[in-house]
């Protein structure tokens, strides 16, 4: 995470803000940036992310006719159903990222555990920064995406099942599964989503730093930073999704197999039964998740970068201050 390498100051005839407000929204920039780009990200890439989840379980002629048939049945809501949760928890959790990411990051260069100034240094700290994050937050994290799971897949399993489909809210949906299995049972899944969240999350802040370094060293590069920064979060976004996919599909399976009351069949039974008539099955629904992945990660980075430089600037600092130590 870099930002422009320049002198910043205030806007023209921007209003003076409190010295307590400036001094708090300068030393808290970071979060504030991060939970701005993750709400913006995640309302607008939301209706995407309903139809990759509908893709992975249920057979559709296109992805055209998914959001067609979804239209149809369930209206503009359906496209936005179980958003609530991710809403609240996706900004928390991306904020909590950024945090533990820059955290273990910082903590690799001041202990000499990975050498400063090259590019492997870059790619080690970003990985094993991400990577810590995935882990931990993976452990608050999986009850929620479930619950979110079964919001959006509860019409098509009511209707599999031949049960009158009856909308359930975010609390009531939670609700449900707890009395149903208790909390183990909102755990369902939760090794693969530990899993997936550990590589994918290490794989991205890895790649995009990696990208970031790159721009970097070639500064007489003419291209405006904001489409650097949109570039370099969507190919971030895009190439870690693009390796964990097939795990989070086995997951959706799971899932959805727990969810619909189905025979319990094993991840790796999953993953062979489907790779079985070519390796492509694994990755259905894939071109969904990567437009969702290029758009959203390409906009959270891009509201991110800007938002923490109008706090520094609107502040009276100096975008030099915002450098972070992926570049050192």
């Amino acid at each position: 995470m870099q930002a422009a390498e320049v002198a910043g100051a205030p806007a023209r005839g921007a209003t003076p803000l409190p010295s307590e407000l400036n001094e708090w929204l300068f030393v808290n920039r970071n979060t504030v940036a991060a939970a701005t780009g993750s709400l913006v990200s995640t309302i607008s890439g939301f209706p995407l992310d309903s139809v990759k989840a509908r893709l992975q379980v249920k057979r559709y002629s296109s992805v055209l006719d998914c959001v067609q048939r979804t239209f149809r049945d369930e209206g503009m809501g359906g496209f936005f159903r179980g958003v609530t949760i991710p809403l609240i928890t996706i900004t928390a959790v991306r904020t909590a990222s950024f945090s533990i990411y820059s955290g273990v990051k910082d903590r690799l260069y001041d202990e000499h555990w990975v050498k400063p100034h090259s590019a492997s240094s870059v790619v080690t700290a970003g990985f094993l920064g991400g990577a810590a994050s995935g882990l931990l937050l993976s452990c608050g994290t999986s009850a929620f995406e479930y619950t979110k799971i079964k919001l959006q897949l509860e019409y098509l399993i009511a209707v599999k099942k031949g049960i009158p489909f009856e909308p359930r809210g975010t609390v009531q949906g939670f609700l449900d599964l707890y009395r149903q299995g208790g909390f183990r049972g909102l755990y369902t899944g939760f090794k693969l989503h530990a899993l997936r969240d550990t590589i994918g999350t290490g794989f991205y802040f890895s790649f995009y730093d990696s990208a970031r370094y790159a721009i970097a060293q070639n500064p007489d590069i003419p291209i405006p930073q904001f489409i650097t920064t949109f570039g370099c979060g969507s190919a971030a976004g895009l190439a870690s999704w693009t390796l964990i996919y097939p795990l989070d599909l086995v997951k959706a399976k799971v899932q959805r197999n727990a969810l619909a009351d189905l025979p319990y069949e094993k991840p790796w039974a999953i993953f062979r039964r489907l790779s079985d008539n070519g390796f492509t099955r694994l990755y259905r629904g894939l071109g969904v998740s990567a437009a969702r992945s290029i758009f959203t990660h390409g906009l959270m980075w891009t509201v991110l970068e800007s938002v923490r430089g109008q706090i520094t600037r609107r502040t009276g600092h100096n975008l030099s201050e915002d450098l972070e130590d992926g570049s050192r």
